[in-house]
């Protein structure tokens, strides 16, 4: 007897559970189970909210955060991401309960993976995993063709004044600095559960932009340089100890009095536990405008990193670190139209403590030339009235001194250190970008994340653009893997691989005798020798200039 439609119907939808029960990952962790969703597009399994810490509420809030304590006998949906930390000015889904992290892994993982940890920037006061420009598929999608694949994990912190207010309460309480601790305990649970999903621990590489690489660059200062193994290379995109601006407590008095103000907690005889019995949206209300920045706390950060430098105090690993051609023309001095002007926005700027002797320098140092600045490509001395006649000028110190002379400093101070160090200066120009814009700060996101499409559309160089962008991904799967972003030396004989990719030339390491950059141009990377503005890159990162940069 034929079965009926009906029950040919429930045979069917029978198969189709089981099918899709059979493809729906899931990962036992210490604290219990999480099921994920398989990303059919991808073929890939996306685990998304994961917890990480016990949510920073009420009497955690501004604690470091506190370790998951509790396990659970049911199976925990992890299909979509977690809430975001608390900011402002954005459109994601916000919450003081966001201390979670998200593993993307390549489906049916048998083995052991490599596992590259993506933390974002946003000046420590903005950004969030679910942010579509740090979609961790893209470069896990690209490791699965190259047959070398890795997982990637991402993680979630508190941010402005919920993960850096600084007040003298919780200096003395211990519990400063609670965002650092965020992505530091993100990575011991790293290293107690990433195995669950089919990750290596013991090959775990760090990697972040902007203020995710100066996060980078404090862990690395961290404890006096203690090695705990939580990671054992970093790739360090536009970030390091130059200009990360680790205040001193009395700067931030005034921001603590007008934030307890606005709250109701300035006469209160405990501010913080007033602070701390406010509901969210009370705190989230007073939407102070003050930018938070560590602190030297006496434990996490013992010295301003410029200080631990000298005392040898970092934790060695290999680097894989550079910067954008035009850092400068999003670091640049607002409106200056002569020397002086600039001389007097210097004093002032990015609350640096730069003195006048120090500023004058700097303007011998950098004598204006509009030819030989910001935006570098532009070569013809032009000048941008409505930005100030020495806007240019201002970009070539403010570049320097925020983010490429950082890059710089690393570089010298790891080769030194008998580590492997790759450098690159990225350089190549966004299509649909003012030319003002030069190859400014992040232009390289959407390259290292495969992202192309994503954040410019079809564009006129977009197969020479998608190809580095799959050269740079390439580089830093290698990279995960070995430690070094050069493939083998059979497979550089062989020419570029299937997947499409503009082959870089070989990348050779860093050194005094020999420092070098990788220069990422989508008209074809070359290597060139890494002595540009030698001598006022070398001032900027000079003991005395580095601690009037809080750095």
């Amino acid at each position: 007897m034929k079965p009926s439609f009906g029950s040919l119907f429930a045979i069917l939808s029978a198969l189709s559970a089981l099918t899709t029960a059979s493809i729906t990952p899931t990962a036992k962790t210490l604290n219990g189970t999480y099921q994920g969703r398989y990303l059919a597009e991808w073929d890939q399994d996306a685990f998304l909210g994961v917890p990480y810490a016990q949510p920073p509420v009420k009497a955690l809030r501004y604690r470091w955060p506190q370790s998951l304590n509790t396990s659970f006998a049911e199976v925990r949906d992890a299909s979509s991401y977690g809430y975001s930390c608390m900011q402002y000015k954005t459109n994601f889904n916000i919450s003081e309960d966001c201390l979670n992290l998200n593993v993307i892994r390549p489906s049916g993982v048998n083995g052991s993976l490599p596992v590259l940890v993506w933390i974002f920037g946003g000046g420590l006061y903005t950004g969030s995993t679910a942010d579509p420009q740090y979609n961790l598929s893209g470069i896990v999608r690209l490791s699965q063709d190259m047959g070398q694949p890795i997982m990637a994990v991402s993680m979630n912190y508190r941010l402005n004044m919920y993960g850096f207010l600084q007040t003298p309460q919780l200096l003395a309480e211990g519990s400063s600095n609670a965002g650092l601790l965020d992505q530091r305990l993100a990575l011991r649970w790293i290293q107690e559960n990433i195995a669950a999903f089919g990750g290596d621990p013991r090959r775990v590489v760090v990697w972040g932009e902007s203020a995710g690489a100066q996060s980078i660059a404090y862990h690395l200062f961290s404890y006096d340089g203690r090695n705990d193994g939580l990671y054992r290379g970093a790739i360090m995109e536009s970030g390091g100890p130059t200009g990360c601006q680790v205040q001193d407590l009395p700067y931030y008095s005034v921001p603590v009095e007008n934030l307890t103000r606005t709250v109701g907690c300035w006469n209160a005889k405990d501010q913080l536990a007033c602070l701390r019995g406010l509901s969210q949206d009370q705190l989230y209300a007073a939407a102070p405008s003050q930018v938070w920045n560590p602190l030297i706390d006496g434990d996490f950060l013992t010295g301003y990193p410029s200080q631990l430098i000298r005392q040898g105090k970092f934790n060695r690993v290999p680097l894989l670190i550079g910067a954008n051609s035009d850092e400068g023309t999003s670091f640049s001095i607002s409106g200056p139209n002569t020397d002086q002007d600039l001389f007097n926005g210097l004093m002032s700027w990015r609350s640096y403590a730069l003195s006048p002797p120090t500023i004058l320098k700097l303007l011998e140092l950098y004598p204006n030339d509009p030819c030989r600045e910001p935006p570098f490509y532009i070569t013809n001395c032009s000048v941008f009235p409505s930005k100030g006649l020495e806007w240019r000028h201002g970009a070539a110190i403010g570049g320097d001194m925020v983010m490429i002379s950082g890059r710089r400093k690393m570089c010298e101070l790891y080769s030194t250190a008998g580590q492997s160090v790759f450098s690159y200066r990225f350089d190549t120009r966004l299509w649909n970008k003012a030319a003002v814009s030069g190859v400014q700060h992040f232009d390289n996101v959407a390259f290292s994340f495969q992202n192309i499409t994503g954040l410019l559309g079809p564009s006129p160089q977009y197969d020479a653009d998608m190809q580095l962008a799959r050269a740079v991904g390439m580089a830093y799967v290698r990279f995960v893997y070995n430690l070094d972003p050069n493939p083998p030396r059979r497979a550089q004989c062989r020419g570029p691989s299937a997947v499409n990719a503009t082959a870089l030339p070989y990348w050779p390491q860093y050194s005094l005798k020999n420092p070098t950059n990788m220069v990422l141009n989508a008209s074809g990377p070359f290597v060139e020798p890494d002595t540009f503005r030698r001598e006022g890159i070398a001032f900027l990162n000079s003991y005395e200039v580095a601690r009037e940069l809080l750095s």
